[in-house]
């Protein structure tokens, strides 16, 4: 599957709204964990993960915090969703080694399914796919990837935090509507590097 990226996806005042939700002076619920990847093993780094939405639970207990949802449907309502499985915020924190720390691969889950992440940022701290593509965490872009395939997040060392939006569907890509108010509906696209070997693969629910 190739990466879709769409650079300034939301409205200038939407994105304000759920970056400052999100940011140190926001009222959002923020957990703590103890872990970013249990397959992270020399790294006992900890970081903040809020889940919005999660499919398996039950039926009247899906939707987490519903207080805070709109921010979060005016991202979900333009892309072209047909079902969710999971909808997650999180935060990294800065680097504590003086270097962007790349953190172990996992997969979000191994049905099959798609995968978004928005990011709320313009910092140094990659997504890292299996092949070794490099995805910039840029402020107000989305991605749009194969969440199956093992992929990785990272630690910035140039901002306090980085702050990523997990979202697991089913369907694909954005509403064509949406593109004609979009400043730039045409997203780039980009192709896997061809990988030497295949990676270890995990499933691990955690980090990007």
């Amino acid at each position: 599957m190739t990466y879709v990226i769409y650079d300034n996806f939301l409205p200038a005042n939407e994105f304000g709204e759920l970056a400052n939700m999100l940011g140190p002076s926001g009222s959002f619920p923020w957990r703590l964990s103890g872990r970013i990847n249990i397959n992270d093993t020399k790294n006992d780094d900890m970081y903040f993960a809020t889940l919005m939405f999660h499919a398996p639970d039950r039926f009247d207990h899906q939707w987490k915090n519903i207080q805070y949802l709109a921010p979060f449907l005016n991202l979900t309502s333009k892309m072209n969703i047909w079902g969710l499985h999971r909808i997650k915020a999180n935060m990294y924190f800065k680097s504590q080694s003086g270097k962007v720390e790349h953190h172990a691969m996992h997969q979000d889950a191994r049905f099959p399914h798609s995968g978004a992440l928005f990011y709320l940022q313009d910092c140094d701290a990659p997504t890292i796919m299996e092949c070794g593509t490099e995805i910039e965490s840029k402020a107000n872009r989305l991605l749009l990837f194969d969440p199956t395939r093992p992929h990785a997040s990272s630690s910035p060392t140039n901002v306090p935090f980085r702050v990523t939006i997990n979202i697991n569907f089913w369907g694909h890509d954005i509403h064509e509507e949406y593109k004609h108010n979009m400043i730039n509906p045409i997203p780039k696209i980009i192709e896997p590097k061809p990988m030497s070997q295949k990676a270890t693969e995990t499933t691990v629910i955690s980090g990007d």
